[in-house]
């Protein structure tokens, strides 16, 4: 196995309990176990957070839940990459496969790290997997 990079519905999913929860902390467990390092983006966090709030927002966490959310998710072992030098990579392929900047941005890091990278977002995978074999689905993991 080698560093693995996650994109932020991953991280959601390490956090919330959400459908494939599992799934992303057995992720978790196998990366560390090798020794080798979940590269994120750095958008990740406020992405993340703000599932958090949404989930506090729609009355499905209390205030103190929501606390203990955020605080997991700054302990995350994580090594964090900066997105900005992959904006113009990011635009195109925003472009190319319809997907939002912060998508691409994801597919993007991949790419430029020529590692794994690992969504949760179906639609995501469905649009890019095949140009860019090296992302995979959460659940085939």
């Amino acid at each position: 196995m080698s560093d693995t990079v996650v994109d932020s519905s991953v991280v959601a999913k390490w956090i919330l309990p959400e459908a494939d929860s599992a799934q992303a902390q057995r992720l978790i467990t196998e990366v560390a176990l090798q020794g080798d390092r979940l590269i994120v983006l750095d958008l990740a966090f406020p992405e993340v957070a703000n599932a958090i709030w949404k989930r506090h927002h729609r009355r499905l966490a209390t205030l103190e839940e929501t606390r203990q959310f955020l605080d997991d998710l700054l302990q995350c072992p994580v090594h964090v990459e900066s997105g900005r030098r992959l904006l113009k990579a990011s635009l195109e392929i925003a472009a190319e496969y319809d997907r939002a900047i912060y998508d691409a941005l994801f597919v993007a890091l991949s790419q430029d790290l020529g590692l794994r990278g690992v969504t949760a977002d179906e639609p995501l995978y469905n649009a890019t997997h095949t140009a860019f074999p090296n992302i995979v689905f959460l659940r085939d993991w």
